[in-house]
């Protein structure tokens, strides 16, 4: 799963682990990329998907992102 902003500036994307944990990828044209990993076992893909989507749509998309996993009590680790 993958998503662009509406103005094309910044990337969201989930990648699976071979560990099975996730991450989600942040991009932006600017050159920022960050990492988030995914804590939390139990997060479905679905609920995980649900945050990006969320937070693609906000005017600061990776704090979009964070918020909206918070919302739904997703433990993760960031790696700027």
């Amino acid at each position: 799963m993958f998503y662009h902003s509406e103005n094309g500036q910044e990337f969201v994307g989930l990648r699976a682990l071979r560990n099975g944990r996730h991450q989600i990828v942040y991009d932006a044209v600017s050159g920022e990329r960050v990492v988030v990993t995914i804590k939390d076992t139990a997060a479905s893909t679905n609920t995980i998907d649900a945050a990006l989507q969320e937070g693609i749509r906000a005017h600061k998309v990776l704090a979009g992102v964070l918020n909206a996993l918070k919302a739904r009590n997703i433990k993760f680790d960031l790696a700027l």
